[in-house]
């Protein structure tokens, strides 16, 4: 079973070395005549210095804040050449999504994790004059607040020498945020603006490049909101928000936020809060607004779960931290599609995560120092590396939390190592 696994592997790979990059410009005119303006009607999409790209000639590459799935259509859909965007190669393990992505141009990368084979086909697309799409994110936003950008994009633009365009993507989150299920309608605004020209990209150092295209894409949604104060409207709106919210602000209790309609209650302590239009948070029953925002409230909880995660390790306890009850394991690499490994019952300690499978079979365990690239994949399946491959767990509850699981395992990591 391993060496036919080995053998499949070996072969997905050559196939994807040999990968061709190419988006032919019929294509990219064709879902713009077609998506673009129905984006626009879905999404009351407005520019703003749309002109600046359209007299920049390729090659250059363009970096824009992750605000929703859909932001990368929002964005290419007003520019006239077709964007090869760097997608996370989750997507292409399905054959349609793959074929489609190929069909654009897409370039393939590992998610949280540095990948060669990336660099090279980016490379490419400078060579053949095209445009490259990049999220120096590496992924879309949970809270609404731009993430941190990963330092070795600074180092692959300066190598690249050529220009460098921003387009910042504002209020796409609560138009779609990562945890819903439905959009909302409201308005997006896409800002474009040139970071560097080439010359200046030349004469600037990698942390001033670094601090240059941070201070680009930095949004807060909530922030830009309180400004604006357009109305996000849609059924709903708090449904599915415990897949990021996971920790009560008023017991503390883990785990035991539900959310209906426009509430997001705690069947702990009962605590209560709505989601309103605008995007800000409304005490539901009398109690103390503790977060306005999920933004504030993630900032919160995340620190709860540093604290939390360090004191769990330093009293070195039997028991563990996390565990969920059923959940499913998918094994493979990369881009090529998974296998089903086994179900059961997935715990967390403060040095492994363990796998109790459900038919009686011996423990699968993951020491935490062999975890690289731990993350979620679509908001609800938590996908590392360990041993040479790559690991899926999806939660059986559609409202399960892999969020908590991601912010927690790098806490403990860093406890480890510190």
């Amino acid at each position: 079973m391993n060496e036919n696994r080995a053998r499949r592997r070996d072969r997905r790979r050559a196939r994807r070395a040999r990968r061709r990059i190419r988006a032919p410009r019929h294509v990219n005119a064709v879902l713009r005549s077609v998506i673009g303006p129905t984006l626009k009607w879905l999404f009351h999409i407005e520019t703003e210095n749309r002109h600046m790209v359209h007299q920049l000639k390729p090659p250059y590459v363009l970096i824009a804040n992750h605000a929703c799935f859909l932001d990368p259509l929002m964005v290419n859909c007003q520019i006239n050449a077709p964007v090869h965007y760097v997608v996370s190669d989750a997507n292409f393990r399905s054959r349609l999504v793959g074929f489609a992505l190929d069909l654009v141009g897409s370039i393939p990368k590992t998610k949280a994790m540095s990948d060669l084979e990336t660099v090279k086909n980016i490379v490419k697309v400078k060579a053949t004059g095209g445009i490259i799409g990049v999220y120096p994110e590496g992924q879309n936003t949970w809270d609404g607040h731009t993430l941190p950008i990963f330092p070795a994009t600074a180092k692959l633009f300066k190598a690249l020498k050529i220009p460098v365009v921003a387009a910042k993507v504002q209020g796409a989150f609560l138009s779609m945020p990562r945890w819903a299920r439905s959009y909302r309608r409201g308005r997006v605004v896409i800002s474009f603006a040139l970071v560097y020209s080439a010359e200046q990209l030349k004469a600037a150092s990698v942390d001033e490049v670094h601090s240059g295209i941070s201070e680009a894409l930095e949004h807060d949604e909530f922030e830009y909101q309180r400004r604006t104060m357009v109305p996000y409207r849609g059924k709903n709106r708090a449904e599915y928000l415990e897949i990021v919210l996971c920790v009560c602000p008023h017991c503390h209790s883990i785990g035991r936020l539900h959310s209906r309609a426009d509430t997001l209650s705690c069947e702990s302590c009962g605590y209560q809060v709505r989601f309103t239009a605008y995007g800000f948070f409304e005490s539901g029953n009398g109690r103390p607004l503790y977060h306005a925002t999920i933004r504030s409230w993630n900032l919160w909880q995340s620190d709860h779960l540093r604290r939390t995660a360090q004191q769990y390790a330093a009293a070195q306890l039997c028991d563990p931290l996390f565990e969920e009850a059923r959940v499913s394991v998918r094994i493979g690499y990369k881009s090529s599609p998974l296998e089903p490994l086994e179900r059961g019952r997935l715990q967390l300690y403060a040095d492994r995560i363990v796998l109790l499978p459900e038919r009686r079979g011996e423990p699968i365990t993951f020491p935490l120092r062999d975890i690289e690239g731990i993350n979620v994949q679509n908001s609800e399946h938590l996908e590392f590396y360990a041993r040479g491959s790559l690991y899926r767990v999806t939660i059986d509850d559609r409202r399960g939390n892999t969020y908590k699981w991601n912010l927690t395992v790098r806490h403990l990591q860093h406890c480890c190592s510190a």
